[in-house]
């Protein structure tokens, strides 16, 4: 669905038409409903995406904003492929400047980063340039811009937004015993939808406490499965 159908269906329930309430004013309805929405996970499947990023030698911090198109919310894996697909450790920025900076800040092959002032810091510094692989999630885009471009969003939470928006016309109407009802089915359709979307695939191995062994031998940290 995009936002000139979301309205129509609005349209088609609550009997109004522009005069009645603008299609601006349903468009904020709708914005805001979507919002609601995304910020009820930070992690939401429709949203994973892969980038790269091209170290400079004796350069530790690269801006987010930087990476990609722009679009980088968050950065869950930093993987370097030249080191045979080793995937560095995220520590805490703090202990990193413990360990790596005055006199030990000296360039190296990085093997763990740190996000700080969105910025995504490498240590130790790399000595040259190398392409590492970034998995994580994108920022939602500004679908609701035009009338047009799909809702930003897995299908099964589409028509929640018209659920919403109706919900608030009502209220704006001040007949709010019709709008409660409308929001208490938009809140079910979102926990519905949420649960489906957000549950662990039959195919993957569950994670318990994230818990990761150290492979003395390799250097790697392999993932315990349970």
């Amino acid at each position: 669905m995009n936002l000139n159908e979301i309205r129509a269906k609005v349209r088609e329930v609550v009997d109004m038409d522009s005069t009645d309430v603008s299609d601006a004013l349903l468009a904020m309805y709708i914005t805001d409903g979507y919002e609601r929405i995304i910020a009820l996970d930070g992690r939401w499947p429709f949203f994973e995406k892969s980038w790269t990023l091209t170290t400079v030698a004796d350069q530790s911090a690269y801006p987010i904003s930087g990476i990609g198109s722009g679009d980088v919310r968050e950065v869950t894996s930093v993987v370097d492929p030249s080191a045979g697909g080793i995937r560095l450790t995220m520590i805490d920025h703090a202990e990193a400047e413990a360990l790596w900076l005055g006199a030990n800040n000296q360039s190296g092959t990085p093997r763990h980063f740190s996000v700080w002032q969105q910025s995504i810091h490498l240590w130790p510094k790399p000595e040259e340039a190398v392409t590492l692989n970034l998995r994580g999630y994108r920022k939602p885009t500004a679908w609701y811009s035009d009338g047009t471009t799909e809702v930003d969003a897995d299908d099964r939470l589409h028509q929640s937004l018209v659920t919403y928006t109706i919900a608030q016309v009502y209220q704006l109407q001040e007949d709010l015993e019709v709008a409660q009802f409308y929001r208490q089915s938009f809140d079910e359709s979102v926990r519905l939808a949420t649960a489906d979307i957000l549950r662990v695939p039959s195919h993957r191995p569950l994670v318990l406490s994230g818990s990761r062994l150290h492979d003395s031998y390799s250097g790697h940290q392999t993932p315990l499965y349970y």
